[in-house]
């Protein structure tokens, strides 16, 4: 039976409070500022032609992860030293059995996020609406072996580790011991859709997020949210590289 009730979280929980401030600011700062200067000064790096574009790629993918695992240091070392790093972000409790598990979340959930986005296609359609493709699919389609490569290992690894910790451990429990639990699930979830840059894929991103924060609270440890969303970010890195392989058309 889900169990989802059963985290309690308390609004003296320093390290939630620093750990969402920095979360929050390192989303504003990697999601929204940076995008933002590069698109400003897309003409100058255009012209750095001795720059390789795994490179770039490099430099857009790995430093949001690494300065969350950087701000999570910061917390660790400002707080309660009787619990471990991992205990304090629910780093606990892995069974193998959760693996598979995860397996079958992530085949039904893959088959709700392709039904939400073509219904969700089918409606910008009918109204006119036209959607730029994600820049992760972009560079993904465009970029070299390297650069593929490291946006595989970015898409795969890291940001499944990095994004759950900081949503659905930091974020979602500095807010669920404010706004309650369903809210905080809706808060998160929409936050986490948002910073995807996919509005076509909106939907499905934000029935992800709910499903993987649904998995942590059920099995009160992030190893199984972490699972689910490398598996579903490795179909999805699985599907561009047989796109690469063959050259098969995108529908627009």
């Amino acid at each position: 039976m889900l169990d989802i009730y059963n985290n309690k979280f308390t609004k003296d929980e320093k390290y939630l409070n620093r750990g969402f401030i920095a979360g929050i600011s390192l989303l504003f700062l990697f999601y929204m500022f940076i995008p933002a200067l590069l698109s400003g000064s897309h003409r100058l790096l255009a012209g750095l032609n001795e720059m390789p574009k795994s490179l770039m790629i490099l430099i857009v993918c790995f430093p949001p992860p690494l300065l969350s695992l950087a701000a999570l240091l910061i917390i660790f070392k400002f707080t309660d030293r009787r619990k471990s790093l991992f205990e304090k972000l629910g780093l606990n409790k892995w069974h193998l059995s959760n693996f598979w598990i995860c397996v079958a979340v992530c085949v039904f959930m893959l088959g709700i996020s392709a039904v939400t986005t073509i219904n969700f296609k089918k409606i910008l359609d009918f109204f006119e609406i036209t959607c730029r493709p994600p820049a992760f699919l972009t560079l993904a389609l465009s970029c070299d072996t390297t650069g593929f490569i490291l946006l595989s290992i970015a898409a795969a690894i890291i940001a499944p580790v990095s994004e759950e910790i900081l949503f659905r451990r930091v974020i979602y429990g500095f807010v669920a011991a404010r706004i309650g639990i369903v809210g905080s699930i809706i808060f998160t979830s929409l936050l986490f859709a948002m910073i995807h840059d996919s509005f076509a894929q909106f939907p499905a991103l934000f029935l992800l997020g709910v499903a993987f924060q649904l998995t942590y609270l059920h099995f009160h440890s992030l190893y199984p949210a972490i699972v689910l969303h490398f598996l579903n970010n490795a179909a999805a890195v699985c599907a561009i590289l047989l796109v690469r392989i063959f050259n098969i058309p995108l529908l627009q």
